[in-house]
């Protein structure tokens, strides 16, 4: 009997609930083709707007209702709609005598005349380039939901299973309050002042750090989840959108609507909208902008005018992803989700909640809403350590505090969520997935109190052979202010035991200043060069160390410290002692003496400076939310004769700087410019070899192998070494092909130049190799992503060092591009 019950309560309350909203879809009489954003009014003086693939839904409290359908450049029609009716579709008949007027008319487009004030205008109506400094509150609520409505659930539910099928589907739920500083040539800097994420002790640090709500839509480039999308009033607006008016709205302050919609989606990406611009500043009043198809997305932006500033400021967005019929992928947690997907495949939500089947109407929003705006703002008086920083108490705060900062209602339904998220939380073991998800990124795999340093588990080179080894690293769970690492690993060519110890002190995560210690016995190839910071991302494959057959065997004990200076210059110092043996029979001669054993005794600083990359600190950590370029990579290393038993004096130099130029149309062009200067009495092993890639054969299959990313494809081992070289690397990648879903093939063209020299070659002993100095050419081509992951590489050798056949200066392998 109960069951019963159940389910007719179910039965009516879905009829109750659909019994007031009227759905259908305004289309062009003539050609079937849907009408975006047409004005619907009923005679009760509600209005809305389709969307932009002319649907709608329209909310009723009768079983009737009489509405008015307007549209620039068509016919106005009345008719009278019926809850009844499951769908409705209305056509509306083009009027010639208005498109003439509008839109077809001899001279410029009237919408484009009215876009391009609206550019001349936005140095005046952008609050970050017109106003010195400002400041305002902020909050925000992300949800992951499903859209049974906003129901108010009885604390004294008789009905368990009425509360579980009616909120199922919630699978995440925060809510952040902050304040804003913004100050002309420093930029803004959020403070977040409480965050709170059901379901985690502590917040999903890298959601806070989702652009997910823009706060202008000036910019050239519109971010949404870590996707670029070209704006409505970027520099490229004309060339990228094309505009029709579609009304001018009365008020106190009128507004132009416009309709825009892009020219060039298939090459840049773009959102279909319409801006309601002031007929008088041509500032932004409000904007929509939709995305159908791939995904459901849709934007909201409000703005409020501030009268004594003349200015138009954003007072609210509000951002929501629905399920569609592709598989857009939309960053999230740190990693990505399928949301078109959701319906078609176990995707991101399923395998994070461990949910066989989720509900068809699940849907992502953001809301943010603006307030206690001040201009001039109050001045942000600490030091800007990050553009985003979470106070020390922001993860405490009590329910007092967000009853007063919540300027967006918290819901019966909301409150409800936060207990069931927790649930959803623990039973689909997310802890442990974002935990791993970092660690991969990192190049280990938790195990416990313990991560497997993945890196550490296979190996090949010509010297080794196989080499197979493991590394252990202690976590959080065991120690949180310091770790113990180590490895061991054993080359089956060389049958020797490898191995490497060390300990690690935490003295201030928020900085991340780091005491090290470290002892290991190991191999190194001859003319490397390492930079203690930069880029080293982890990879299953390292290409070059393949086929590198010329190393030395070091042990080595040093003691370092690591400090983040600043949030964008990491600084890292480290003293060491190597003992070095020579593998082959290579001699130093230095004073009349050979050498080939000896000590080194070796202070190092290194450094890493992103100067206009984003960071978000923590009070635990701080975190890269957004890379920009150009960024650089130095190091200065000072070995000591007579110290701790060093041999020799000498200093080395390195410098990098990388740049990306990424383009909206996914094309983009990599520079990297490096120089290294060694002078002093050095062996050839920290010389430099200038990273070459060719293995030493003749034939051009017999060299067939993994092309690097920044190495010299045509360059043989161990054919040059320099105390002194600088290389370029250029690197274009067209747009990929959108062969099919899958296939997605990316063609890059390269160009790699190196130029050096060498001191006193003949103190090198037992080994023959060549200069620099007249520079090395190779141009090349890749066309990557083939099937998963693999690709194909050719690269040909030109210039002074242009070798006698082509086969010797052609280089023909494959790519391997795997993506955690």
């Amino acid at each position: 009997m109960r069951s019963i019950l159940l389910v007719l309560f179910l039965i009516c309350n879905f009829s109750l609930c659909a019994q007031g909203i009227i759905k259908g879809r305004i289309l062009n009489q003539e050609n079937r083709e849907p009408l975006p954003y047409a004005h619907i009014e009923t005679s009760e003086g509600t209005t809305i707007l389709t969307n932009i693939d002319g649907s709608f839904q329209l909310p009723v409290e009768k079983d009737s209702v009489e509405i008015s359908i307007s549209y620039i450049g068509f016919q106005s029609r009345k008719t009278t709609l019926y809850t009844a009716t499951i769908f409705i579709e209305i056509s509306l008949k083009p009027s010639m005598q208005n498109l003439n007027e509008v839109v077809i008319s001899a001279g410029p487009n009237p919408a484009n005349t009215i876009i391009q004030k609206a550019l001349d205008n936005k140095n005046r109506n952008d609050p970050e380039k017109y106003l010195e400094n400002f400041s305002y509150k902020s909050y925000t609520k992300f949800i992951v939901d499903n859209e049974t409505g906003d129901l108010n659930l009885s604390a004294d539910s008789t009905s368990a299973e009425i509360e579980t099928i009616l909120n199922d589907g919630r699978a995440y739920l925060s809510e952040k309050a902050s304040t804003h500083y913004f100050e002309k040539g420093k930029g803004t800097i959020e403070v977040v002042e409480g965050v709170e994420t059901a379901g985690f002790e502590n917040p999903v640090y890298e959601v806070l750090a989702l652009e997910v709500n823009p706060f202008s839509l000036y910019k050239n480039n519109y971010s949404l989840f870590k996707t670029e999308y070209a704006s409505p009033l970027g520099r490229e607006a004309l060339e990228n959108y094309s505009f029709k008016i579609l009304d001018t709205i009365q008020g106190n302050r009128p507004a132009y609507m416009i309709y825009f919609k892009p020219k060039r989606d298939r090459i840049v990406a773009g959102l279909e909208g319409i801006l309601y611009l002031d007929t008088e500043t041509y500032a932004i009043q409000k904007a929509t902008a939709q995305l159908l198809g791939a995904i459901k997305l849709q934007v909201d932006h409000s703005y409020t005018y501030l009268k004594e500033e003349n200015i138009w400021f954003p007072s609210t967005q509000e951002t929501t992803i629905r399920p569609g019929k592709g598989g857009k992928e939309i960053a999230i947690f740190g990693g990505s989700i399928s949301v078109g997907a959701i319906q078609q495949k176990r995707g991101f939500f399923q395998r994070l909640l461990k949910s066989p089947i989720l509900p068809n109407d699940l849907y992502l929003t953001v809301s943010s809403k603006n307030e206690e705006i001040l201009i001039p703002g109050e001045p942000y008086e600490k030091r800007r350590i990050a553009k985003i920083m979470v106070n020390l108490e922001a993860t405490e705060r009590k329910p007092d505090f967000w009853e007063t900062e919540r300027l967006i209602p918290f819901t019966n339904r909301d409150m409800a969520a936060k207990a069931k998220v927790d649930s959803l939380i623990q039973s689909g073991n997310v802890k442990r997935k974002l935990q791993v998800k970092d660690a991969i990124s990192r190049g280990y795999y938790p195990i416990g109190i313990v991560d497997l340093d993945i890196s550490k588990i296979f190996k090949t080179n010509v010297y080794e052979g196989l080499r197979l080894g493991l590394g252990l690293r202690t976590n959080e769970k065991l120690f949180e202010n310091f770790s113990l690492e180590g490895y061991t690993t054993y080359g089956f060519g060389d049958e020797a035991l490898k191995y490497g110890a060390g300990a690690n002190f935490y003295l201030n995560p928020r900085t991340s200043t780091t005491l090290k210690f470290y002892v290991s016995k190991d191999i190194d190839e001859t003319g490397s060069v390492k930079f203690l910071k930069g880029d080293n991302p982890f990879s299953l494959i390292e290409p070059r160390s393949v086929n590198a057959d010329f190393f030395y065997t070091y042990q080595t004990y040093w003691t370092g410290i690591e400090h983040q200076i600043t949030s964008n210059f990491n600084g890292e110092l480290r003293l060491k002692r190597d003992e070095i043996t020579q593998i082959q029979d290579y001699q130093y001669l230095y004073n009349d003496q050979l050498f080939s054993d000896y000590n080194l005794s070796t202070a190092i600083f290194s450094f890493l400076w992103r100067p206009f990359s984003k960071y978000l600190s923590t009070p635990d950590r701080t975190v890269m939310t957004e890379k920009n370029f150009p960024q650089f990579t130095g190091q200065i290393e000072q070995s000591f004769r007579n110290l701790a038993d060093g041999d020799f004096t000498f200093t080395r130099l390195g410098v990098r700087a990388d740049h990306e130029i990424k383009r909206l149309d996914k094309s983009r062009t990599e520079f990297i410019l490096e120089g290294n200067y060694v002078f002093g009495d050095f062996p050839l092993t920290h010389a430099f070899h200038s990273f070459p890639n060719n293995p030493n054969e003749l034939e051009i299959f017999q060299r067939f192998s993994v092309a690097g990313r920044n190495s010299f494809e045509t360059m043989y081992f161990n054919e040059f070494f320099s105390d002194r070289q600088a290389m370029f690397h250029v690197r274009h990648q067209l747009r990929p092909f959108n062969i099919t879903e899958q296939l997605k093939p990316e063609l890059v063209f390269i160009s790699r130049f190196a130029i050096g020299d060498f001191q006193n070659p003949q103190d090198h002993i037992n080994i023959e190799f060549d200069t620099l100095d007249k520079g090395f050419s190779e141009v090349g081509m890749e066309l990557n992503k083939i099937f998963a992951g693999f690709g194909l590489s050719t690269a040909y050798r030109y210039g002074a060092y242009h070798l006698p056949t082509f086969k010797e200066n052609f280089s023909f392998k494959f790519t391997l591009i795997l993506e955690l």
